[in-house]
């Protein structure tokens, strides 16, 4: 027997579905519409955040989040800030006091682990923000979901090589050149990755524009911590700087189920 709370987030992710259909999944502002459109304003008047899961604006519109879960990949789940922000090139996320996406975003994997309602190691999961040229949607996104098998191996294996420092990693990941670099905390609040880039390479809001950036965690010697991972567009033949391809929305590593591979960027 369905419960109510059920019941109500499968019309949301079915209004969702509806919406996606209607405003095509070409128009680069389709996931802007549903966010501004429907969870903000379904919030605001009814406390109701649906097709959102979540809608978070205690320090005002300008500063919140809301949190969508992929209605065709139930252990996909993006947030997306309730201010209009164009993506990793916006200048905001470089000034000080900027809200914490990353941070906000890595509490989306206790959604992850209600929907697959079993433990769920957090090394399994990943975060990842694409380029300006390596996605479709031209508002602000961070997706939370599994690690792709062969990428979670080759991250294990190459983990002591990983230091506090930028370095490229051994070995190309996905057939492209990585940096990457080493955080030991237990949390990913604070980290800011986007300056921590912008800081090391001497990248503008502009440039900041061809890179893609991902948040994985993992442990240190037994301490908890996060890999920050970074590739540039055409950095290598075929990079768009994608950075979502790190990540398996069918969740192959909790489900055992066969994936094809990269799916498309958003």
């Amino acid at each position: 027997m369905r419960t109510k709370g059920s019941v109500k987030r499968q019309r949301g992710i079915l209004l969702l579905v509806a919406v996606m259909l209607l405003t095509g999944c070409a128009r680069s502002d389709a996931l802007w519409g549903v966010v501004d459109k429907l969870c903000v304003v379904n919030y605001q008047q009814k406390r109701d955040p649906a097709p959102c899961r979540q809608v978070y604006m205690a320090q005002g519109k300008e500063r919140g989040f809301s949190v969508i879960q992929n209605p065709r990949y139930p252990y996909h789940f993006i947030l997306v800030p309730t201010a209009p922000l164009a993506g990793i090139e916006s200048a905001q996320l470089l000034a000080p006091g900027q809200t914490d996406y990353f941070g906000y975003a890595w509490t989306m994997r206790n959604f992850l682990k209600s929907q697959f309602t079993a433990p769920v190691p957090d090394d399994m999961l990943g975060m990842a923000l694409n380029s300006a040229y390596g996605r479709s949607q031209n508002q602000l996104h961070i997706h939370l979901t599994c690690l792709r098998e062969d990428v979670r191996r080759q991250l294990l294996a190459e983990r002591p090589y990983i230091s506090a420092q930028w370095r490229p990693l051994p070995d190309k990941l996905l057939k492209h050149t990585y940096y990457a670099r080493r955080v030991i905390q237990p949390t990913a609040m604070g980290i800011y990755p986007i300056p921590l880039i912008a800081q090391q390479f001497h990248l503008t809001p502009s440039d900041l524009s061809y890179y893609g950036v991902a948040l994985i965690p993992t442990t240190f010697d037994g301490q908890a911590g996060f890999i920050i991972l970074t590739t540039r567009k055409d950095l290598d033949p075929g990079n768009r700087a994608s950075v979502e391809s790190l990540l398996d929305k069918r969740c192959e590593l909790l489900t055992g189920q066969a994936t094809s591979g990269v799916s498309a960027s958003s």
